[in-house]
């Protein structure tokens, strides 16, 4: 589907990884180094995080091939990616769910803080954004965000005004002036 989008008229694609979550299962061999792992046991808490390390390794994987599949990146002779995200008009945002649950927690985050309580490691998820409108690549933003400004940053990026376009109240924030300005000051102050 992807690929047969007109490179003349924007478009929007999501794509939606439901691994490193529950309920646990081994990936396919194929996704992850050393093979499936079919010897561990999907109800043992300390194979649990191996199984679980996997699963996020099998994403990975497959993230990898979306990215080289639809021509945004190219492999490496090591097998990592060359990507360069100038190079296209695509804007790519990774963003998780939740946090991990207790038995997931690596150093040098506290397993009783995790996912299911309202501490902030247990709401706190990572997201990535790159692509051209990012002008300062490799930085942490350190201000606070919600999911839902992702909903305003892809309406900032498509140019529409999402507070005039969806017919009731959204509580979103913009994210685009973090992409384009590496000093822009905290634009929301509370969840």
């Amino acid at each position: 589907w992807i690929k047969s989008r007109s490179s003349s008229k924007p478009w929007m694609a999501t794509v939606s990884f439901s691994a490193s979550h529950t309920p646990y299962q081994q990936p396919p061999g194929s996704l992850v180094k050393g093979g499936p792992g079919d010897d561990l046991s999907c109800t043992n808490l300390l194979q649990q995080k191996i199984i679980f390390n996997k699963m996020t390794e099998a994403a990975d994987t497959e993230f990898g091939r979306l990215m080289v599949e639809t021509g945004l990146a190219k492999r490496k002779p090591d097998g990592s990616l060359a990507y360069d995200p100038k190079a296209s008009n695509t804007m790519i945002v990774i963003v998780g769910d939740n946090g991990s649950f207790a038995n997931h927690v690596k150093d040098p985050f506290d397993l009783t803080r995790a996912k299911s309580t309202a501490y902030q490691t247990g709401v706190w998820v990572p997201m990535i954004v790159s692509g051209p409108l990012v002008v300062t690549p490799d930085r942490d933003v350190e201000h606070m965000t919600n999911m839902v400004d992702v909903f305003q940053l892809f309406g900032e990026i498509a140019k529409i005004d999402v507070n005039k376009a969806v017919p009731r109240t959204i509580d979103s924030a913009p994210l685009l002036p973090y992409l384009t300005n590496a000093n822009q000051s905290r634009i929301r102050t509370l969840n």
